[in-house]
C-alpha cells in the first residue's frame, strides 16, 4: 500500500463518499504515519493541523468527562476517518485520539488542503460533503455514549 494506492479497505471508507478526481487529490497530499499502541495522537481542546484515514490498527475517540475521566465515544477502524476538527475553524480537537494497538493511517495536511479548497470549489464541496456524513455518524456515536453514561449513573444510583 502507498499513499496513492491504499488498500481496498481503506478505499471502502470514507474516502468512498468522495468522487474519485476528489479522493485522487486528497491522496496525492497524504503521507503515511505510524502511532505506537498507546500513542495519544490528538488531545481534546489542542489545536489539529492535519487530519488522517486509518489504514491499519484502531483509535479509540475519547472525550473528558468529569467525574469519569476520558470516555470513548467511538473507536474508528481502518477507512475511517479521524481529526476532521482541522478542516474547520476553530481547528481544535473536539476529542481525543488514542492508537488502541499500533496504528498506521494516511496523515493530510490541513492548510493544504484548505488552500486546495479556495482554488476548487467542486472538490471543497464534495469533501465537505463527506465530512458532513462522517460528522453525522460521530453525533449518533456520542448520542448512543451519552445515553450508556447515563443509564451506567442511574444504575450505580441508591
Amino acid at each position: 500500500m502507498t499513499a496513492t494506492n491504499p488498500d481496498e479497505a481503506v478505499l471502502r471508507g470514507w474516502l468512498a463518499m468522495v468522487p474519485r478526481e476528489a479522493r485522487s487529490k486528497i491522496l496525492a497530499m497524504a503521507t503515511p504515519s505510524s502511532f505506537p499502541g498507546g500513542t495519544e495522537i490528538m488531545r481534546e481542546g489542542d489545536h489539529v493541523g492535519w487530519f488522517g484515514i486509518v489504514t491499519s490498527g484502531r483509535i479509540a475517540l475519547q472525550l473528558g468527562v468529569p467525574g469519569r475521566g476520558q470516555v470513548t465515544l467511538e473507536t474508528v477502524e481502518v477507512g475511517e476517518v479521524f481529526g476532521l476538527s482541522a478542516l474547520v475553524p476553530p481547528h481544535q480537537a473536539t476529542t481525543t485520539a488514542a492508537a488502541v494497538g499500533d496504528v498506521d493511517a494516511l496523515v493530510v495536511d490541513a492548510s493544504a488542503i484548505r488552500s486546495v479548497f479556495e482554488q476548487d470549489c467542486e472538490f471543497a464541496a464534495s469533501v465537505y460533503f463527506a465530512v458532513a456524513r462522517a460528522l453525522l455518524g460521530r453525533l449518533d456515536a456520542a448520542h448512543e455514549a451519552l445515553i450508556d453514561l447515563s443509564v451506567g449513573a442511574s444504575s450505580t444510583s441508591p
